[in-house]
């Protein structure tokens, strides 16, 4: 049994057995920053998820900033989900750029086509043309990528995924295999490699895409846009930007984590498994996000508390704390953040409120052992028992 000064995090990094002698060595290198191993990092990453070309960064928020810029799109309109991180939003409040919010399917968090086709609608009835569609992969699940490429394409909409929560996760359809980060039906997918992510390299991110441009533009984006010259002016500004260099000594960590990510994919498989099992006896409160199946990399166990419930869920949220199991929320929708209110020109967000209000994120991570989803179910049973 798990003991009570233990604290359950919501999710938490895998650093068990790094080489740091490998780490040491590195550091007497003449290059300690974006040097061969964040070069091996890109390649091992361009070979899992099948994509030309991936370059690495220091943060998923830069690869988010550095997609962005990549595209040079004049006078940006962007469709990002409401249910969303403030990274894309903030992003796009600091270029002063038009922010149009896309509700999503209640039942995954995502957009799908009928979200896609209503804010379209709307779009059209205001005359406003959006240049740029950002959706999510949430929790380690797959967007139908393919579907809303079609709708984008119909629109003159170019397409970033953001696949922070979804690093490692495929979707096997009619004998097609499609891993996220292939950016076969987008411009480029962003990744994000913090401690709680599917692989960390402590702070990090990354970018694929399949196009040969875009990933000249990317590396320049990297370093400052900075050109070499070779003359005596060592170098040419092309525009403005900013440092996303990502250290070798987080991409030698990168290598050894995605070694290690089909244990962890499996690992956390087993116990979203052992989830499901005990919370059948549960579903008259609450319905799982998460689902069983082998190819889906699952970055965090959510719930959706049944309508009866939102009222309890601050309450339900201080039990966990109290008993050391965290838990977090994913996400508030963007409209409710009053700082972006200039920027938002456009906003769906019925789905959206039901959602955040019926949200909870329980722990999920490589540290956790099958009795700990044992204890959090025992204090939840108890909690739902008593109300």
């Amino acid at each position: 049994m798990i003991k009570k000064k233990v604290l359950l995090n919501y999710g938490s990094q895998n650093l068990n057995n790094l080489n740091f002698k490998k780490i040491s060595q590195n550091l007497i290198q003449q290059t300690i920053t974006n040097g061969n191993n964040c070069l091996k990092f890109e390649k091992n990453i361009c070979k899992l998820t099948n994509s030309k070309f991936a370059v690495v960064c220091n943060n998923g928020t830069s690869a988010l900033m550095m997609s962005i810029l990549s595209l040079n799109i004049k006078n940006p309109i962007v469709i990002i989900p409401n249910i969303n991180f403030v990274a894309s939003s903030s992003i796009l409040a600091l270029m002063k750029a038009k922010i149009i919010l896309c509700d999503v399917n209640v039942k995954t968090g995502m957009v799908d086509e009928t979200c896609l086709i209503s804010i379209l609608k709307k779009c059209k009835n205001k005359k406003i043309k959006p240049n740029l569609f950002i959706p999510i992969h949430y929790a380690g699940d797959i967007l139908n990528m393919k579907n809303l490429s079609i709708i984008c394409k119909k629109n003159n909409i170019k397409i970033i995924e953001d696949g922070c929560h979804s690093f490692g996760s495929k979707s096997i359809q009619k004998n097609q295999s499609y891993t996220v980060g292939h950016s076969k039906y987008s411009e480029m997918t962003t990744f994000s490699f913090h401690p709680v992510k599917n692989i960390t390299t402590i702070e990090g991110g990354a970018i694929t895409t399949n196009n040969k441009k875009l990933y000249r533009n990317l590396l320049l984006l990297r370093s400052h846009s900075l050109e070499k010259t070779f003359k005596s002016d060592p170098y040419k500004m092309l525009n403005p930007s900013l440092n996303f260099r990502m250290a070798e000594i987080n991409a030698i960590i990168g290598i050894d984590q995605l070694k290690k990510l089909s244990y962890f994919k499996k690992y956390k498989n087993n116990l979203v498994k052992e989830y499901l099992n005990k919370f059948k006896k549960l579903e008259n409160f609450f319905t799982p996000i998460n689902f069983i199946k082998s190819e889906i990399c699952w970055h965090i166990f959510a719930i959706r508390l049944k309508n009866k419930y939102f009222n309890k869920k601050e309450k339900f949220m201080n039990y966990l704390n109290k008993n050391n199991i965290t838990t977090q929320i994913h996400y508030k929708p963007i409209y409710k953040h009053n700082v972006y209110k200039k920027f938002i020109i456009l906003s769906e967000s019925y789905n959206s409120d039901i959602f955040y209000r019926s949200q909870l994120t329980l722990p999920l991570h490589t540290q956790m052992t099958k009795n700990e989803i044992e204890y959090v179910f025992k204090k939840i049973n108890l909690f739902f028992s008593s109300i």
